[in-house]
C-alpha cells in the first residue's frame, strides 16, 4: 500500500496544494483516491476548485477543522492530505445535500448508488471487506439522524467520520465531495479492500455510580433542562459537590457524561452552562436517558493500551485515518501531550497518517464526543 502525503500552511489554496504535492513524483492518473483536511486559513471554494481542476476523476474528500494531523504531528492553519496510490482498495464517494432534509429514502439511495459505483449490490457487502466513512457539517446540529440513517442503509458495515471544523470560530464549517464544496451536507466514502483493517474506539474516560436522569430537555438544541427534576447545572455541579459558580469549560471536559449501549461506553460532552439553569450538549440528549459522570483516566496510558490491542490484530498497520475530537486536543494542548501521544500513534500505530480534531465523532450511526475514532490499514496479526 502506497500512501503519498503532503502539508503546506499557506494560506493561498494553489499555492497550498503546490506545496503539499509538490514532491509527488507521480501521474495524477494513478492516485485511487484523495483526503484533504484543513484549516479555515485556506479557502474552503477556493481549495474545491483546484482539486477538481488538478485531479480530475480521482475520488477525493476532505472538510475543514480545528486542527489539522499528519504522520503523528498535530498542525493549526495548515493543509495536509494524502494520496493512496494502490488498486488494494476501491473507492467510491458521494455527498449528502441538505442534511436537514434526509431521511431513511434518501440515506438508502446513497448506499444504493455508492455500492453500483463499486459493481456491488447491497447485499455483496461485508464487514470484513467493505468499510464507510462520513465527515459531516459541524454545525448542522443534524448528525445524530443522519449518521444513523447512513449507517443503518450500509446494512452492518464499519461507519465512521468526524464533524468539520472552523478553529473554534463557530460560524461556518465545509465538507468536500470531489471537488465540491458544501455546507448542510455530509460526504460519504464507500470502500472496499483486499488489505485487513480494524476500527478503533478510543476515549480515556469510564463509567461511574454516578448516575443523571434526563428529565426535560430541548433536542432540537442540544440542551438538558433538568436532570432529576432539578435544574440541570444545579444537579451535575451537586454530584461532582461543586457550587453552580464552579463549572466551567475545564471541568466539563474532565467530567462529562457517559451512557452505554451494547456494551460499550459512549461519551456526552458538555458545551456550555445557561443562564437559566439548562446545560448545552455537543450531541443530543434524550428525555428518559441515564447518564453516568465519567472518571478521567490518563490520556498517554489508556492510548497506549487501546493501540496494545488493534496490533494483536493487525501485525503492521500502514495507514491511519482518524477523527479526534477538538475537546481531547484541548486537553493535549493543556498538558503539552501532544508530540506524546502523537509518538505512540506513529511509533506504535502507523508510521503514515492524516486525520483532523473534530466538533464531534460518528461510529456505526452514532454521534459522540471527546472520543478519538479511526480505521487502520495493515497486516493481519
Amino acid at each position: 500500500m502506497k500512501i503519498l502525503s503532503g502539508v503546506s500552511t499557506a494560506q493561498d489554496a494553489a499555492k497550498a496544494l503546490d506545496e503539499a504535492t509538490g514532491s509527488w513524483a507521480i501521474n495524477g492518473n494513478d492516485i485511487q483516491f484523495l483526503i484533504v483536511f484543513h484549516s479555515t486559513s485556506q479557502d474552503p471554494r477556493k481549495l474545491a476548485a483546484e482539486i477538481k481542476k488538478r485531479f480530475p476523476g480521482v475520488p477525493s474528500v476532505g472538510c475543514t477543522t480545528a486542527g489539522e494531523y499528519l504522520d503523528g504531528k498535530r498542525l493549526t492553519g495548515s493543509l495536509v492530505v494524502s494520496a493512496v496510490v494502490s488498486k488494494e482498495i476501491r473507492w467510491a464517494v458521494a455527498p449528502v445535500n441538505e442534511l436537514s432534509k434526509i431521511d431513511s429514502e434518501r440515506a438508502a439511495k446513497v448506499a444504493l448508488e455508492l455500492s453500483h459505483r463499486l459493481g456491488l449490490t447491497l447485499e455483496n457487502l461485508d464487514s470484513k471487506r467493505h468499510f464507510c466513512l462520513g465527515f459531516f457539517d459541524g454545525l448542522s446540529k443534524k448528525e445524530e439522524r443522519s449518521a444513523a440513517l447512513l449507517a443503518d442503509a450500509f446494512e452492518g458495515i464499519p461507519f465512521l467520520g468526524g464533524s468539520a471544523g472552523d478553529d473554534l470560530k463557530f460560524v461556518n464549517t465545509f465538507v468536500m465531495a470531489n471537488g465540491e464544496c458544501l455546507s448542510d451536507a455530509a460526504v460519504v466514502v464507500l470502500g472496499e479492500s483486499s488489505i485487513p483493517f480494524h476500527v478503533i474506539k478510543h476515549q480515556h474516560f469510564l463509567r461511574s455510580e454516578r448516575d443523571l436522569v434526563v428529565t426535560e430537555v430541548n433536542v432540537a438544541e442540544r440542551k438538558v433542562l433538568t436532570f432529576d427534576g432539578r435544574p440541570a447545572a444545579e444537579a451535575y455541579a451537586r454530584a461532582l459537590g461543586l457550587s453552580i459558580e464552579r463549572l466551567s469549560p475545564a471541568v466539563f471536559s474532565m467530567h462529562p457524561l457517559t451512557f452505554s449501549c451494547n456494551n460499550e461506553v459512549y461519551v456526552r460532552s458538555i458545551q456550555k452552562a445557561e443562564a437559566d439553569g439548562s446545560l448545552v450538549f455537543y450531541c443530543a440528549v434524550e428525555e428518559g436517558m441515564v447518564l453516568e459522570i465519567a472518571n478521567h483516566l490518563s490520556m498517554e496510558e489508556t492510548l497506549r493500551n487501546d493501540v496494545e490491542k488493534v496490533r494483536k490484530t493487525l501485525k503492521r498497520a500502514d495507514w491511519f485515518i482518524g477523527c479526534n475530537c477538538i475537546l481531547r486536543s484541548l486537553e493535549a494542548s493543556s498538558k503539552n501531550y501532544h508530540d506524546t501521544l502523537g509518538k505512540i500513534l506513529s511509533n506504535n500505530l502507523a508510521r503514515q497518517s492524516i486525520g483532523f480534531d473534530t466538533y464531534g465523532e460518528q461510529l456505526n450511526g452514532l454521534h459522540i464526543n471527546q472520543t478519538l475514532v479511526g480505521i487502520v490499514f495493515g497486516e493481519a496479526a
